[in-house]
């Protein structure tokens, strides 16, 4: 491998020395690019035109000092060479920043001093700057690194660490590497050592650390034997990193799984009882062509539809895949087209069905078929709560924030315990095992809330102070509806 070659500056006037460094060059076949300057002001302007690796420099000048060229130069390896008796002089220039001297003597036997004398000071120069950057690198990073020597007393600590175990430099230094440590001896089981996961699936060990404030906080670690030139073990190099947030992360990804298998678990569950139910409803009939369909059947039939289709809506909505076709509409217009429909199945029991709705128009937000199917499936359930020859009002009121709808009727109420059992899926499901018709399974209010919920709404129920049932919603304004609208088109997760 050819060795690199190095641009040397060399100021002397003295015309022989300037030769004898010459032939040293040319004899040695040391690889230098030189330039010679034989005056200060020559120096000044190499030296503001020209990059150099090395300067060596006489210390008296026709027209300066070593000093004066030692004032031009930064970061630059710089050589003094002095006469005979004037080491003081070389003395006081090391202290100014050069990096070594040499002695003139009559024989110029210094000269066979300069090329190790250079190399050294390349190679120095060299060392300093890899240490810089390493020294740069471990200040700035954001892991936390503190050195021990090999007693365990601290010597050195960056930047995050400080921030991270709360202590000031000078708090810390010459302390106990221990006291970082929740146990009070360097032993594994006296650490809380635990397992987590990092990317990529790998696992890797964790520690609890202590702060100054006595807090406790997980870490990873690594830690590192620092050995000298020699081979011999003289430090020990601890890296920690503050793991809080990935073990948060980490648990909220578990939670999200342990969610997501539950919420397949109840879609599989639920998809049984449809599927059990539908079973039930249509078992022994053939209902192939609607037309022949005998007439005690079509309300089976009907009913089966229905089941299917709550079921379907439900599965799109925690999906994330329900799109709503929102636009302003006429809530008024929603309420009396469902009031119509379902005024048929309210006679059959006898029940006056009427409406308590503001003359002036009432403009929504949303999807008007979502929001009249979630009505109409609300209204449907208290019909068919009510007792026959019973009342039931829907009324409307336009309140600052939200749209507020009542349905009030003289049944039993739903009550807040089986409201919350609607949307705990769970309980639900139980409350539907133990039901005594032959349907078995009712999905409206469960279709009803996810539709109502879909668009930033609430549903509930609450007891009148005659005893009757009100089934509440609200629905918010036009004006707070574009949140809402970007909030509908969000994932499920």
């Amino acid at each position: 491998m050819e060795k690199a070659r190095h641009r040397i500056l060399l100021v002397e006037d003295d015309k022989v020395d300037q030769t004898a460094f010459e032939r040293l060059v040319q004899t040695e076949e040391l690889q230098y690019d030189y330039v010679i300057a034989g005056s200060l002001s020559q120096a000044r302007s190499l030296l503001g035109s020209e990059q150099f690796d090395a300067v060596i420099c006489d210390y008296m000048l026709g027209d300066g000092t070593a000093f004066d060229v030692l004032g031009m130069i930064k970061n630059v390896p710089f050589i003094v060479v002095t006469g005979i008796g004037n080491e003081e002089i070389a003395v006081k220039a090391w202290r100014a920043g050069a990096y070594d001297y040499l002695v003139k003597d009559t024989e110029r036997r210094y000269l066979k001093a300069l090329p190790i004398t250079v190399e050294n000071a390349l190679r120095h120069k060299d060392t300093e700057e890899k240490l810089r950057l390493l020294s740069g690198a471990i200040m700035s990073t954001d892991d936390s690194v503190h050195i021990t020597d090999l007693q365990g007393k601290i010597i050195f600590v960056n930047r995050a660490f400080c921030e991270t175990y709360g202590y000031k430099k000078e708090e810390i230094l010459g302390k106990d590497g221990s006291l970082l440590w929740i146990g009070t001896h360097q032993r594994i089981n006296t650490r809380s050592v635990f397992q987590t996961q990092i990317m990529g699936g790998t696992w890797t060990v964790g520690f609890y650390h202590r702060r100054k404030d006595g807090s406790i906080f997980p870490v990873s670690l690594s830690r590192s034997i620092i050995k000298d030139s020699n081979g011999n073990k003289v430090a020990v190099v601890a890296t920690a990193r503050d793991i809080t947030q990935h073990i948060l992360v980490e648990h909220e990804l578990r939670r999200a799984n342990r969610e997501l298998q539950q919420q397949n678990q109840l879609q599989s569950k639920l998809a049984v009882m449809v599927a059990g139910a539908l079973k039930r409803l249509l078992a022994g009939e053939n209902i192939d062509n609607d037309q022949q369909t005998s007439q005690d059947i079509r309300p089976r039939l009907g009913r089966a539809r229905k089941i299917v289709a709550d079921f379907l809506d439900i599965a799109e909505i925690d999906a994330g895949r329900m799109k709503l076709e929102s636009t302003e509409f006429d809530l008024q217009s929603v309420i009396s087209e469902v009031v119509q429909a379902l005024s048929q199945q309210a006679a059959e029991k006898g029940i006056e069905l009427k409406t308590l709705i503001p003359e002036s128009r009432l403009a929504i937000d949303g999807d008007r078929r979502r929001i009249g199917q979630a009505l109409a499936n609300l209204i449907s359930h208290s019909i068919s709560s009510a007792p026959a020859n019973g009342h039931i009002e829907v009324s409307v009121k336009d309140n600052d924030h939200e749209v507020a709808i009542e349905m009030h009727h003289d049944g039993p109420s739903i009550g807040h315990t089986k409201m919350d059992n609607i949307f705990d899926r769970f309980q639900w499901m139980e409350d539907q095992v133990h039901l005594e018709q032959e349907e078995g399974v009712d999905l409206s209010l469960l279709a009803a809330r996810e539709l109502i919920e879909l668009h930033g709404g609430k549903i509930w129920s609450e007891h009148g102070d005659g005893g009757e049932s009100n089934l509440c919603i609200s629905l918010p304004n036009p004006t707070e509806q574009p949140k809402v609208a970007a909030a509908a088109k969000e994932p499920a997760i």
